[in-house]
């Protein structure tokens, strides 16, 4: 079994800061399913041993002179990683071919050819992948391949003349050389102006210039296709063309409109999903056609379509699975109209959906390591091992691949760490990625500086912190100046981050407490301190105040000495109340509120809340107004008889004043003397009287 380091207590060891981005990239948020080991920031540790990692990838190129043929891989790793070749799956060792020259320097690898002449490259197309190894595992590259090309030169060609007359339609073409570089095209005249382009007058995809119709303005004798090559920075004049069109002696006759570009009802599309397709609709007639474009099968998207060359191009950029489908172009005048419709299939080089993640892991794990792809067709998933195919691997019971293509490693042991590769292929391309399973030891630490002081109130839950930090995962101990059995109390629990939580603590909890990882000599001490819990011991009082004065709520708590003056807030429907330094409405006093000039908006339920650094108290109150009641309302008489009548209404608002009794004045018509009756009632209680 490796060493395990011991330190002293309080140590914290050495840290090299340039190990610290590599730590936190090989500790990735961990898979829900597995547990991998994330190192901590403040975790010290001198030196670590890292798995190849490829940072630029061998890249394809088409050679079009000697001094392009190159490829590169470069890689990290600790110890440095050595490299290696295929070429079209045979080993290759560029060192010992002659005719190419290596430069190798600490994390690179390249080649290149000490050839002249581009007739010798040709053994050399073929593809390529780099292999990065170091103790810990082998990183395999993308495949990269290597093709050569012939610059496109001058062609030797005639002059062209092209004789038409006014109003029929005519092409001039440009013929580029053939080339695997697709070429910009630009029609201009001998003074290097362009041609104007129009709605009439376009050029297509193929290069040559379209006339919807001629007029005798398109009369000239240099119309000249320029032919450019972005990646051998060539551009290529082809010969003049003279257009030469000649007047009608009669009236132009106008004609319907007609596919030019393409011929036919429709035409059939094969991409890919993420490429650029370009649909184009040229058409001749007279007067000159107007295009518009439609999406036969469901709705167009704006976002990854633009009608580009005066309406005759439909281009997607981006284009996705959804796209795939029927689109129109028509084209209409006044003389009729002719459409074409477009089947676009969309299929997709495998991409991924789900990547697995490089890890650390600690001996005895369970590690799975998903990995998923779409792609028209669907793709197929396989597995290597620093390089090699899993079916060419001795089996082992502890390792499993699902049905979903996801890779299960049981047990996990020091010998199981290696780069995985992921691949995913179908007849588009392939894909894949590395993903390192690093089964590793690390010796234990504390986390936390020695002789914190945790200072909570009664009550309260204390929290006191032990984070350590080791693979295998170190085993915690907590121990207690004040008692032996320190867990036994069904108030304490050790949690999984090592913290030890009391709850409900009082002050016998006071003391000092040891956390220490067992079987080595690590140790930290902490002190818990508990202080006296905040008490209001004058809480305010419900309080009934009549319109127009003043209302005062009083709060007075006690404090622990330690915990200095509390902060009293207070708030008036759970909304908090601030001072009114304008129309003095609000005004705090020590433990007062003062609230001047109260009416009904003042109502409401008030709280006032205690609050120290370490805990806070409230209580709450009711302020209520009350007033003289309203009068009574909507007064009635009915059922008259000849002694009695019966007297109703509607009570007024009492504003907190209940009403106990009512006063009815009674008027004898024949003495016109009008006496009250009222009820007896005891003089202690207030009363009010209409």
């Amino acid at each position: 079994m490796p060493h395990t380091q011991r330190q002293q207590v309080g140590s914290r060891g050495q840290c090299s800061s340039r190990l610290l981005p590599l730590l936190l990239f090989l500790s990735l948020a961990a898979q829900p399913i597995q547990t991998a080991i994330h190192i901590p920031s403040n975790y010290h540790i001198s030196d670590l041993k890292r798995p190849p990692m490829i940072m630029i990838q061998p890249e394809s190129v088409t050679v079009f002179g000697v001094e392009d043929f190159v490829m590169n891989c470069e890689a990290t790793g600790n110890p440095l990683p050595i490299f290696r070749w295929t070429k079209d799956g045979e080993e290759f060792d560029p060192g010992s071919d002659p005719e190419l020259k290596v430069t190798e320097r600490a994390g690179s690898f390249a080649f290149y050819t000490l050839s002249n002449t581009m007739e010798s490259l040709k053994p050399y197309q073929a593809k390529y992948v780099c292999y990065a190894s170091n103790e810990l595992g082998t990183a395999v590259s993308n495949e990269a391949t290597i093709s050569s090309d012939v610059p496109p030169t001058q062609q030797k060609e005639k002059k062209g003349n092209v004789k038409a007359e006014e109003g029929s339609s005519t092409i001039l073409k440009c013929n580029p050389p053939q080339s695997s570089m697709e070429p910009i095209i630009h029609w201009m005249d001998w003074k290097l102006h362009h041609i104007q382009l129009s709605e009439r007058v376009v050029v297509g995809k193929d290069g040559n210039l379209y006339f919807a119709h001629l007029t005798t303005e398109d009369n000239r004798n240099d119309y000249t296709c320029n032919v450019q090559y972005l990646a051998t920075r060539t551009i290529l004049a082809k010969e003049p063309i003279t257009l030469t069109v000649n007047p009608s002696n009669s009236v132009l006759l106008n004609r319907r409109p007609q596919m030019m570009r393409p011929t036919g009802s429709h035409s059939t599309y094969h991409t890919l999903r993420g490429q650029t397709l370009e649909l184009e609709c040229i058409v001749k007639g007279l007067p000159t056609p107007k295009i518009s474009w439609l999406r036969k099968d469901g709705e167009m998207s704006e976002s990854r379509t633009i009608k580009d060359m005066f309406n005759h191009r439909l281009r997607f950029s981006n284009i996705s699975e959804s796209d795939g489908g029927e689109y129109q172009c028509t084209a209409e005048n006044s003389q009729g109209k002719v459409s074409h419709t477009y089947i676009v299939t969309v299929e997709a080089a495998p991409y991924w959906i789900k990547e697995p993640s490089s890890q650390l892991y600690a001996p005895g794990e369970t590690v799975r390591l998903d990995c998923q792809a779409d792609g028209i067709p669907s793709p197929t998933i396989s597995w290597t091992i620093n390089g090699v195919p899993i079916s060419a691997i001795d089996k082992d019971s502890r390792r499993s691949l699902t049905v979903s293509g996801s890779l299960i490693l049981k047990d996990v042991n020091f010998g199981d760490t290696a780069i995985f590769q992921c691949q995913a292929s179908n007849k588009h391309g392939t894909i894949l990625t590395n993903t390192n399973v690093y089964v590793i030891e690390l010796p234990p630490q504390i986390l936390v500086e020695d002789g914190n002081t945790y200072t909570f109130t009664e009550g309260k839950t204390a929290l006191l912190e032990c984070e350590t930090f080791g693979s295998p995962k170190p085993k915690i101990i907590w121990e207690s100046s004040s008692t032996s059995s320190l867990l036994a109390d069904p108030r304490v629990n050790q949690l999984t981050n090592g913290a030890l939580e009391i709850f409900n603590v009082t002050h016998d909890d006071e003391g000092f407490y040891t956390c220490s990882i067992q079987n080595t000599n690590l140790s930290v001490n902490a002190e818990l301190e508990v202080l006296n819990r905040t008490v209001i011991v004058s809480p305010p009082q419900d309080l009934k105040v009549q319109r127009g004065n003043t209302a005062i709520f009083t709060c007075l708590a006690v404090v622990d000495p330690k915990l200095g003056p509390p902060q009293i807030q207070w708030r008036k429907d759970n909304k908090k109340i601030f001072e009114s330094p304008s129309d003095g409405k609000y005004t705090f006093d020590g433990p007062d509120l003062k609230i001047t000039n109260v009416e009904e908006e003042d109502e409401g339920l008030y709280t006032c809340d205690v609050i120290t650094k370490l805990d806070s108290v409230e209580a709450s109150v009711t302020l209520s107004l009350w007033d003289r009641p309203d009068p009574p309302e909507l007064l009635q008489i009915t059922e008259p008889k000849r002694r009695s009548v019966t007297l109703s209404w509607t009570p007024g608002d009492e504003h907190n004043s209940p009403v106990l009794g009512a006063s009815v004045p009674i008027c004898r018509w024949c003495q016109r003397i009008c006496q009250a009756c009222r009820p007896k009632l005891p003089r202690e209680q207030p009363t009010w009287w209409y």
